[in-house]
C-alpha cells in the first residue's frame, strides 16, 4: 500500500521532461575502458521477483518469465541471486492454498488466511499496473514519441528496444494482476476459485 501511495505521488509530482532528459540518462549503459557496463536499474533488485514467485502470480517455468530472470540474475548482488534461486525451489503460496481448499474450504482459518492472501495478490498487482500504466507510459513512452528514430535505441537503460520492453512490461503487468484477457497464461482462474472458496468479497 505504501508503494502504491508513493507511485501516485511520483506520478502527480514528477516533471516529465526533467526525468526523461536529466535523470533517465544516468540509468543508461556506460563505458569504462574497453568494457560497457549495464546501467543502474531498479529492476535488478530481486525483491519484486521473489514476491512474484512466492505468491504464484508468476512462474519460473513460464518461458517469458524465465527469460527475464535469466537476463536479470547476472546483474544482481550474490545475496539477491541466492534468494531468487531459493524462491524458484519453493512451492508458491497460491498452490498451497489451492491444495488446502480441497479439504479445508469451509474452515474459518482457511477462509481468513486465503482472503488475506488474495488481498496481498491484489496489492502486488496494483503496483505493477501503476508501474506500467502510469509511470512507464507517462515518463518513458510518451516523451519517446517526440524523439527521432535514430535516438530511440538509446532510450532504455539496457536490454531490448523500447517497443519490446513495453511488451515485456505489459506481460509482467498482466501476470501480476492475474488479468483474464492477457495474451499469456495468468493465475486468474486459480485466484477466482480461491475467492469463491474463501468467501472473499473485496
Amino acid at each position: 500500500e505504501t508503494v502504491a501511495t508513493n507511485n501516485k505521488i511520483l506520478f502527480d509530482a514528477l516533471d516529465i521532461e526533467r526525468f526523461f532528459f536529466c535523470v533517465r540518462p544516468y540509468y543508461k549503459p556506460y563505458r569504462v575502458g574497453q568494457n560497457v557496463y549495464r546501467g543502474a536499474n531498479a529492476g535488478d533488485f530481486a525483491g519484486i521477483n521473489q514476491i512474484d514467485l512466492l505468491l504464484g502470480l508468476c512462474r519460473g517455468n513460464d518461458p517469458s518469465y524465465a527469460e527475464l530472470l535469466e537476463e536479470k540474475i547476472l546483474y544482481m548482488m550474490p545475496s539477491d541471486q541466492k534468494g531468487l534461486r531459493d524462491c524458484l525451489r519453493m512451492t508458491p503460496l497460491l498452490d498451497e492454498f489451492t491444495d488446502a481448499a480441497k479439504n479445508h474450504a469451509g474452515e474459518e482459518w482457511f477462509k481468513s488466511h486465503a482472503r488475506t492472501f488474495i488481498d496481498v495478490c491484489i496489492a502486488h498487482g496494483r503496483t505493477a499496473a501503476q508501474h506500467h500504466n502510469m509511470l512507464f507510459s507517462k515518463f518513458i513512452e510518451k516523451p519517446s514519441a517526440t524523439l527521432e528514430e535514430k535516438y530511440l535505441k538509446q532510450v532504455t537503460a539496457s536490454g531490448p528496444a523500447l517497443s519490446e520492453l513495453a511488451k515485456s512490461l505489459q506481460r509482467l503487468r498482466d501476470m501480476r494482476t492475474a488479468n483474464p484477457d492477457a495474451d499469456c497464461e495468468t493465475a486468474h482462474d486459480e485466484i477466482e476459485a480461491l475467492k469463491k472458496a474463501s468467501g472473499w468479497t473485496g
